[in-house]
């Protein structure tokens, strides 16, 4: 799944799940500056989103060991 990340002085700001969005949510931020000298930086990425899930709890089968009763 596509996202696009917006960054605001190098700090995460959000994502949205069209470029549009993303522009759209920048010029949100960007009319919330006050003064002109204090304006920040805003960037955007492109990238994939992907859930890692946690590892399996259950416990691993036990090996036999080696000799022989």
């Amino acid at each position: 799944m596509k996202r696009f990340y917006v960054f605001k002085d190098g700090k995460m700001q959000g994502s949205a799940a069209t470029r549009e969005l993303a522009i759209d949510l920048i010029r949100q931020y960007q009319k919330l500056e006050t003064h002109p000298f204090l304006r920040s930086e805003f960037s955007m990425i492109e990238g994939e989103e992907e859930f890692v899930p946690y590892p399996s709890r259950q416990k691993a089968p036990r090996k036999k060991s080696g000799t022989e009763r």
